[in-house]
This record gives C-alpha cells, structure tokens and sequence, in this order.
C-alpha cells in the first residue's frame, strides 16, 4: 500500500526555533507543530502546537555513547538502512548519533543532510514537508551497488496498544513474522504473551516482553494520552525490485519488557535500486491526530 504524492502546502514554512537547548526547525499545519532537531537530525516533537504534547518518545536531554552506556535512545524518527542483520545493533553512527551535518529550508521543505563517516554505507539526506494534514518524511541516497531497504523507526512512549491486522499466508499461517534482526531470527510462537488475537486482529502490548513482529502493509495507529492519535503510513519509494524482506510483511512494531520507556511504530520498503539518476528513496507519512470536540 503506497499513498500517492500530493502538493506541498504553500503556507507551511519551516522556522528556526531551539528546543530544550537543541538546534531546531519547526513548522506548523493547523494545531499540530513538526519540531526537527539539528542535534539528533531527525523529527524529534510532534504534537500540540504550543509544545505542551509530544506524540513521539523523545528523551531529554540528549545522551551521547559513553563507555558505560554505549546506546542511548535518541527517540524521534529514526532511519536505517536495511537489512539489519547487516549490523544488529547499534547502527552507524552518522544514522543515530551524529548531528546533522547541515540543515536548510527550501520553500515548504526542510532539507536535513547526515555526516557521512562510514564508507560501507551512501550518505543519507532527509525531507520533512506538510502534506495536507500529514507530515512527509522521506530519505535519499544513491545506489552504491548493494540493495537496501529503508527502514523508518518511530519511537513512542510505552505503555501503549497497538492494533494491527493479520494477513495469515503460506508462510506466514499466524498472519504475521518475527521481523529479522539477527541471523537467523528465531521463531515466534502463538500464542504469544505479548499479543491478543481477535477476529483478524492483533493487539500488541508493550511492557511485557521484547519482540519485533512483522505485519502485512498497513498503516500503524496508537493512541496517546489525552486524546491524541499518532499514525505512522507506508509512502512511495524508488526504486522497488520484488525482493522482500521479512516475506513482505513490511509494517512492523518493536515492543519492549516491563521497565522499557518506549516502543516502536515501523514501515519498511522493497529491496530498491536507483532510479535513472542513481537515486533511491523511501517516504512514510506521519499523522497527528488531536482529540475529537
């Protein structure tokens, strides 16, 4: 499932703002605010338009590696490049750690481009734009001869639920995967305790155990404290090829144990290749939704 491309709106304008000490840019669309931070080079706030809600998980102040805690969570939307098993974890650094290395407004888009300090992987660029009520994110690079998959990774606050729908095939006859982290990845059984199952539809709970699991495309909806809901939408990429990962099972949620501050909305692509020019590119949108009157 892709949504099509739709024109940028001429009244949305990205503005430099500092948010909790960071470097920023924020834009505006209705009563919703996009704050993307300089330091972490990603969307890290969106919400209430007067910073009172953030939708997404997003700690503070920011923690950089250190010898006693080599991971700490940027929280934000992330992005890597796919497969994971290529580098189980933590990802590069220019793609988690490093501040943009330089960020521009260009009419309706902001421009967010990352360091580039490891040659085994393109240099990434991203787009954050307002498209009607919903917020583009797309990445870019250029085909370096190695298929990728994009692999947006938003981070919210746990506890949460998040409903998703089964799509049982073949090889999938529960409807769903365990996403590929590691090589190979171990089964899931069903039942499984961090899941509920109804009808074709599975409730995933944070707070219970750590797992990734793969669902069919789909957008992935969770709602948030006061009201709020945040969506997370597959978006156009280029180019795809018709190799999958995780059997096509391409939206996935990543649920912690008890204790754990967050969870994770994802979208996946295709294995892609360049287009003409060389290019590749991958998009989600991202939707907040405020409460109802």
């Amino acid at each position: 499932m892709t949504l099509p491309p739709s024109p940028i709106e001429a009244t949305a304008t990205w503005e430099r703002t500092v948010w909790r000490g960071e470097p920023a840019w924020q834009s505006r669309r209705g009563s919703v605010a996009a704050i993307v931070s300089e330091a972490r080079a990603r969307l890290i706030y969106l919400g209430a338009d007067d910073g009172s809600h953030n939708l997404l998980n997003a700690p503070w102040p920011q923690v950089l590696p250190t010898t006693d805690h080599p991971w700490p969570n940027q929280g934000g939307h992330r992005f890597w490049l796919g497969p994971q098993h290529r580098w189980v974890w933590p990802p590069p650094t220019e793609w988690e750690y490093a501040a943009a290395r330089l960020a521009r407004a260009k009419g309706g888009v902001l421009v967010v481009n990352h360091e580039h300090r490891d040659a085994s992987y393109p240099v990434l660029t991203r787009e954050y734009a307002w498209e009607r009520s919903r917020l583009r994110c797309t990445v870019r690079w250029m085909d370096d001869g190695r298929r990728y998959f994009g692999l947006h990774v938003v981070a919210v606050d746990a506890p949460c639920a998040i409903e998703t729908r089964l799509d049982p095939r073949p090889e999938a006859p529960a409807g769903f995967v365990a996403a590929r982290m590691i090589d190979p990845e171990p089964p899931v059984k069903v039942p499984h305790p961090v899941l509920a199952i109804d009808r074709g539809i599975a409730t995933v709970r944070s707070g219970i155990a750590r797992v990734k699991l793969g669902f069919c495309v789909q957008p992935l909806t969770v709602g948030r404290p006061g009201g709020w809901t945040l969506r997370v939408l597959p978006g156009p990429c280029a180019e795809a090829t018709t190799e999958l990962p995780d059997h096509g099972y391409l939206s996935q949620v990543w649920v912690g144990e008890g204790g754990c501050e967050l969870a994770e909305l994802e979208q996946l692509t295709p294995h892609l290749r360049g287009d003409p020019s060389g290019s590749c590119s991958s998009t989600i949108f991202i939707e907040a939704a405020p409460p109802k009157r």
